[in-house]
């Protein structure tokens, strides 16, 4: 049996053992939530997007005849898998793991929310746009003017 201790005593040598011991054991963990992203391709659409964007139409006079700076090809020489490369390129860069042909993960809440701004970014380009509004009008009914939604 240990003799009575008052508060402020000085631990014992096998008090201190005790002490740390639990300390190691016992520290928090903090577990963070990880977000997956998944991008399923519609090929119809994609390939739809492709032509229009490769094609001579003139732009309209609100948006920027060049492709945007994400997009590796060329006007004139845009592949479907190369606009696919681009986009999850251009997605990867906020992220913050494993990026492959359609998967972006893990992810902490952060990097979800900055690959949820990027896909605002490549829907809000002028070149996108442009192309969008020459196309029929994919799942459901396109908002108002200006602009036409690319993701869904």
């Amino acid at each position: 049996m240990e003799p009575m201790r008052r508060p402020g005593d000085i631990p014992t040598g096998y008090e201190r053992g005790t002490i740390k011991e639990s300390a190691l054991l016992s520290e928090p963990s903090i577990e963070s939530t990880v977000f997956g992203l998944t991008l399923q391709w519609d090929s119809k659409s994609v390939h739809e997007f492709v032509t229009v964007a490769n094609s001579d139409h003139p732009m309209t006079a609100s948006s920027s005849a060049s492709p945007p700076v994400w997009m590796t090809q060329p006007r004139g020489h845009l592949t479907e898998q190369g606009f696919k490369h681009d986009v999850m390129a251009y997605l990867a860069m906020s992220a913050g793991g494993l990026a492959r042909d359609n998967d972006l993960a893990p992810n902490t809440l952060l990097q979800h929310m900055g690959i949820a701004k990027r896909f605002g970014h490549i829907e809000k380009e002028g070149f996108v746009q442009a192309c969008m509004a020459k196309l029929d009008p994919a799942r459901f009914d396109p908002p108002p003017p200006p602009l036409r939604p690319v993701f869904y």
